[in-house]
């Protein structure tokens, strides 16, 4: 466990816990553009700074495959469908340092949708009554929600993204338009500013030949982040004391046809996630025992 330098405690409702903040435990989510190696980072960091991780559900995703096969009818379903996961996800990984003192890792999360939510709305794939629908929850959502301690980024270029896309082969990922992987390049950057501005720390990596994590994590535990600020606290302990409350910050009071989903509940969201732990625990293993066969067979290679 990870020791903390001050606690405070907030009871609102049914809530009691322990507010804790600390130099040492921090939120941190980790950012990047698809394919560029955010989940395999993601789990060595977790491992190595002794940090609860949350993965968000791609393989489980029930509009994924349906969105790159036909992105106007998709994009916003999709779009909200995400966002509400990783709202969820962000509430679980905040209260879990709060109340444990446990540093956590996102892979990805609430604060990076909207790079998702612009490029689909300058395709052309939302439309513009959808895109201010979108910005509307969004923005009401934020309110609610703590700024991440730390943001790490890890940069390739988009045509780098692109091969690692064809060589991981998720058959549902195999018709992104390399157009599609350059807009979230530059939406990325625009969204690096934006968090600077709110005091949050941002980490960026040159990630074209892949890094080194032990480096990440010694620049994580030497980084000073902003505390979490009492009223902030406050507020999301007003939120997550009821589960209605926390219910209205995801919904608006008016509905459009563009933005009909179907939403999943915490309980499928849980397990979406425990799905998406086990599948790329699996993922990983898979590659180190290819990577083991083609060692093996270098050995074999350079004996004869």
């Amino acid at each position: 466990m990870i020791g903390l330098a001050r606690s405070q405690v907030c009871r609102y409702s049914s809530v009691n816990f322990t507010m804790q903040s600390s130099s040492t435990a921090k939120l941190i989510i980790l950012e990047g553009n698809i394919g560029v190696g955010k989940t395999t980072l993601a789990c060595q960091l977790a491992r190595k700074l002794d940090y609860k991780l949350f993965l968000e559900p791609t393989t489980k995703n029930p509009y994924l495959a349906k969105f790159y096969e036909d992105p106007k009818r998709y994009a916003l379903k999709l779009q909200l469908w995400i966002f509400r996961q990783r709202f969820r996800m962000y509430i679980k990984a905040a209260k879990h340092l709060l109340e444990t003192g446990q540093g956590v890792l996102l892979d990805r999360s609430v604060f990076s949708d909207c790079v998702f939510a612009d490029v689909n709305f300058q395709e052309g794939s939302i439309s513009e009554e959808g895109y201010q629908y979108y910005n509307e929850l969004k923005t009401k959502a934020l309110r609610a929600v703590p700024v991440p301690h730390i943001l790490i980024y890890i940069d390739a270029s988009p045509e780098t993204c692109n091969e690692r896309i064809h060589g991981r082969g998720r058959d549902f990922e195999g018709g992104i338009p390399l157009a599609y992987l350059r807009g979230l390049d530059k939406a990325y950057k625009n969204m690096l500013n934006e968090m600077r501005s709110h005091d949050c720390k941002v980490l960026v990596y040159d990630w074209s030949d892949f890094g080194y994590q032990h480096e990440v994590s010694k620049d994580v535990k030497n980084t000073d982040s902003m505390k979490w600020q009492q009223d902030t606290l406050t507020r999301f302990a007003e939120v997550i004391s009821d589960k209605s409350r926390l219910n209205q910050v995801l919904n608006l009071d008016y509905t459009i046809p563009e933005a009909e989903f179907t939403d999943v509940t915490d309980e499928e969201c849980d397990t979406l996630q425990a799905e998406e732990h086990r599948g790329h625990k699996l993922e990983t293993a898979r590659k180190i025992v290819k990577q083991m066969k083609q060692i093996k067979e270098s050995v074999i290679v350079t004996s004869e």
